[in-house]
């Protein structure tokens, strides 16, 4: 994980931050791929001058399948984007990132104005405090990433400075209704208000004129829409499916908005698709550890005994709360969301007063540990519920929760209503989602979330769950379905056998009659449960520990080899339970390959960029030149308010070009002088392996030899100076690359004195119980050999597609891993120059030896990309002694593959063959 949004925050920022005492918040992984996507496609849109074209890129490289752009009829040319985020995956952190990216890649300016929609009035307030709060890490994220930042509701926008505007990212947050005319605060939005801001609309340019709304005689409007128009802001829309109707994108469309960001767990994909430039999986939350996984589901019809189990489980754990902080000193109150239901005058109801009379009566818990969440009564207000004062451990609701709500506390849920005339419980699911801190607890029990229904049907609770985390949390329906697990694999039940130390198996039939061993008595019950079909059970239960011998002692109890095999599994789960699996089924051991490693003194380090960045390069000594060909001055033309209609007949603005001019208008170039032209020319070019003098010794030479040599004026390069900042970062970055290159390459050579090895004592792992794919598998062709359960990222169809399925189906393969690209601690990868190359297949053959395979298409086969790419495998392979196989597949023509594992099969060594460790060169 990186600091922040990545090397492109100004590293005085951070420091800055951190000297004040903040603590900077980090990205994880896939929130960092999702600002990169995001980022790439701003960048390709101000390249191409074509929202459309750049959706498509961007879809094939996400998705590997390009997808056609949606336009709102409202808005044509409009950068119009979905990141799809599913609940607990950070999308408010995510947006505050992508203020600045939309800032840099696509406006080109320096202050921007945001218009932030959320969709009620609860999140509006929830946003604005978070915001405001200089110690909240939104707020750290915005100061970061924008410099000086001015939050403000609707009604202090209407009284809003142009000087604040000029200097300041400035972020107002509203709710959609706001702005719609027949809003009473909306009516406000458009109306003539000029005492406060007249300012904004002396000096406008004839550019600036169109589309400003007038008043009935024909005077332009000083009102706060038309200030909206002509700063061109970047409209961020949470939960966004809230937002798509025609009458929204009428109002946006008022504003002129720059461009539109959903950030969203549900998009629309029917009646107004979203355009989804990037989605994420819960493999990815879960890999992060952003939600607590799986959620137990335990049913029960008598409510009194459901909500008697889910303070048990509370109880046990706090108990494993109080032991996870005497172990790391975090401290968690696990907590008990209660659903209550209605008042109702047709049938008796079990209301929030008899839930609490409940607790207190029957359970003994004290009054100030219980606290009422309703639309009428609301206890919480004002209550620091994650503070360690606070005593609060039940918190009895009905919906009240549901929205702008969350505390990673709440563990459990309890809804006494039956889920079958109830789907109040969907609603506020997600209020137990998320795991405290977005850490891995060293308690299991902590990594997990708990949910009690009052019910006699657990299937028919586990569909409602399952449907609720698909619509209203934006999972994919498979990944809704392993997320509600049993507390063990029959269908009724009261607490986590596990949990409780008694440990459950189905048996297939009845067991044997004869008395128990001695031994096992107390410890062994059988019974039978009846299921919701009307069928029977049965079961062996287990309590405490069991050894080999009591293992098979218990076997002679049964009939069948399948009960027998139940029974070792209930061994296993007993002795060995981080080797199991959801549902009992037992997990595959690490499957590990060797890396391209370099020795440091003893041991081995994987080769990675840190080891040749260090090698000195000086960019003052560089040449600072700008040829015409890197930077012309002859920029493509705006064509203000063109609207043209394309071949298809679909009507489309020449938009970027218009928005980059209409930015620049914005922007007074008189106060320049070239060195401050510099030292925004160094703030705003990412380069945290280049010192400040190095930099400013360059920049100076790069600007003074376009005033002197070029005879480009001042003032013109002001007014471009976001073009200068590309092609200079470009030109930085050639002299980097280079260096990084040179360094690189010496390390590849044999007499290096620290020369690469593949060695046995230094493997990649892949580990059994992570593969965070973003996309899961869903053709028709089932995977054999596949390591994980699931295969991730890869299409149903296609040259790639024959190729996994050509290796999952040779005799020589034991197993084989879909490699997912960026996932640095759970894929294979190999350093290259400039980046880390992921390899599309990795494979284990049955001999010992590994195969790794990288599939191109044969149009580029031959890209400096895939030259590099293969050179480094074929290197790998050659230090490996034999025991590495690397192709790079291109086309059909998979008898290469297998021609390679043919031509460099071992020779036998006597039965056994050669193992690893014997193949493997050992230094």
């Amino acid at each position: 994980m990186r600091i922040l949004a990545n090397e492109n925050i100004p590293g005085d920022a951070v420091a800055a931050l951190r000297a004040r005492g903040h603590d900077v918040l980090t990205l994880k992984d896939y929130q960092q791929r999702a600002l990169d996507s995001l980022s790439a496609y701003f960048a390709d849109c101000a390249r191409t001058g074509d929202a459309d074209t750049a959706f498509y890129e961007a879809t094939r490289r996400e998705f590997r399948t390009g997808i056609a752009f949606q336009p709102v009829r409202e808005l044509p040319g409009l950068p119009y984007v979905c990141l799809r985020i599913p609940t607990g995956g950070g999308k408010t952190l995510m947006a505050c990132h992508a203020v600045s990216i939309a800032a840099r890649d696509l406006l080109h300016a320096d202050y921007p104005v945001v218009l932030w929609l959320v969709p009620s009035n609860a999140i509006r307030e929830q946003t604005l405090k978070a915001l405001r709060d200089r110690h909240h890490p939104y707020r750290q994220a915005l100061e970061a990433t924008c410099g000086s930042i001015e939050v403000l509701d609707v009604g202090e926008a209407l009284y809003v400075t142009r000087a604040t505007l000029d200097a300041q990212t400035t972020i107002i947050v509203a709710t959609m209704q706001a702005f719609r005319v027949e809003d009473t605060v909306g009516r406000k939005v458009y109306e003539h208000n000029g005492t406060g801001l007249m300012s904004h609309f002396s000096g406008l340019l004839p550019e600036q004129e169109p589309g400003l709304q007038r008043g009935e005689g024909g005077y332009k409007l000083f009102s706060l829409a038309n200030v909206l128009h002509l700063r061109r802001p970047v409209v961020i829309v949470d939960e966004a499916h809230n937002a798509r109707t025609g009458l929204s994108f009428e109002t946006l469309a008022r504003f002129n908005p720059s461009c539109i960001l959903e950030f969203t767990a549900t998009p629309d994909r029917e009646r107004n698709p979203s355009n989804i430039l990037h989605s994420v999986s819960a493999a990815e939350l879960k890999a992060e550890h952003m939600i607590k996984m799986p959620i137990r589901l335990v049913t029960r019809l008598n409510w009194k005994e459901l909500l008697s189990d889910a303070v048990s489980c509370r109880e046990k754990l706090e108990r494993a709360a109080n032991m996870e902080r005497q172990a790391t000193g975090e401290y968690i109150r696990p907590i008990v969301l209660i659903q209550a239901e209605a008042h109702s005058k047709e049938r008796p109801t079990i209301t929030v007063e008899t839930i609490r009379e409940c607790l207190l009566e029957d359970h003994r818990i004290p009054d100030e540990q219980v606290a009422i969440a309703t639309g009428a009564k609301n206890e919480l207000d004002g209550v620091d519920v994650l503070s360690a004062e606070c005593p609060i451990r039940f918190i009895i609701t009905m919906q009240a929760l549901r929205e702008g709500w969350d505390c990673p506390f709440a563990y459990v849920l309890c809804s006494v209503a039956d889920l079958r005339s109830s789907t109040y419980v969907e609603q506020i699911l997600g209020r137990v989602m998320r795991l405290p801190r977005a850490a891995e607890k060293t308690r299991e029990e902590l990594n997990v979330a708990y949910a009690y229904a009052s019910s006699s049907y657990w299937q028919t609770v586990a569909n409602a769950l399952t449907d609720a985390l698909v619509k209203v949390y934006g999972f994919e329906k498979q990944d809704a379905k392993d997320l509600i697990v049993p507390p063990s694999e029959y269908e009724t039940g009261s607490l986590i056998e596990e949990f409780m130390g008694t440990y459950t198996e189905v048996l297939i039939e009845a067991p044997k009659s004869d008395p128990l061993p001695s031994c096992l008595e107390g410890k062994v019950s059988f019974d039978s449960v009846p299921t919701s079909k009307g069928e029977s059970v049965n079961r062996v239960m287990y309590q405490g520990s069991m050894s080999a011998e009591e293992r098979e002692l218990l076997k002679t109890c049964v009939n069948s080899d399948a009960d027998k095999a139940a029974i070792d599994r209930l061994f296993q789960r007993i002795n060995h339970p981080s080797q199991v699996g959801e549902g009992g089924r037992k997990t595959r051991e690490p499957f590990s390959i060797p890396i391209l490693a370099i020795r440091q003194g003893t041991i081995f380090e994987q080769l990675e960029e840190t080891h040749f960045l260090d090698r000195p390069w000086d960019l003052a000594r560089c040449d600072a030149t700008l040829s015409g060909q890197e930077y012309s001055t002859e920029a493509p033309q705006p064509q203000t308010g063109d609207i043209d209609v394309s071949e298809d007949g679909v009507v489309k603005a020449r938009f970027i070009a218009n928005l980059h001019d209409q930015m620049a208008l914005l922007v007074s170039e008189d106060r320049w002088s070239a060195g401050q032209l510099v030292r925004w020319l160094d703030s705003h070019i990412p380069h945290l392996d280049i010192t400040q003098t190095e930099s400013g010794v360059f920049l100076t030479r790069a600007v003074q030899g376009l005033l002197d040599r070029r005879g480009i004026s001042l003032s013109v390069l002001v007014h471009d100076k976001y073009r200068l900042r590309t092609a200079l970062d470009a030109k930085i970055d050639g002299y980097r690359q280079s260096a990084r290159q040179t360094a690189f390459q010496a390390l590849l050579l044999p007499e290096c004195e620290t020369p690469l090895v593949v060695t046995h004592e230094k493997c990649f792992s892949f580990d059994p119980t992570q593969y965070p794919f973003s996309r899961r598998y869903k053709g028709s062709y089932v995977f054999r050999k596949h390591f994980y359960e699931d295969v991730g990222d890869l299409n149903s169809e296609g040259e790639e597609f024959e190729c996994a399925q050509f290796l999952d189906k040779l005799e020589e393969v034991e197993t084989w891993v879909r490699n997912l690209e960026r996932r640095p601690h759970q894929s294979f990868w190999l350093q290259t120059a400039t980046d880390r190359f992921y390899p599309d297949f990795v494979c284990k053959l049955k001999d010992g030896r590994f195969l790794v395979v990288e599939y191109k298409g044969a149009y580029l086969a031959e890209t400096p990309d895939s030259r590099e790419k293969r050179a480094l495998g074929e290197l790998w392979e050659e230090r490996s002694n034999g025991t590495c196989l690397f192709v790079m597949q291109t086309g059909k023509n998979f008898a290469a593959i297998e021609a390679k594992i043919t031509a460099g099969k071992p020779k036998r060594k006597g039965r056994g063959g050669y193992s690893t460790a014997d193949l493997i060169e050992k230094d």
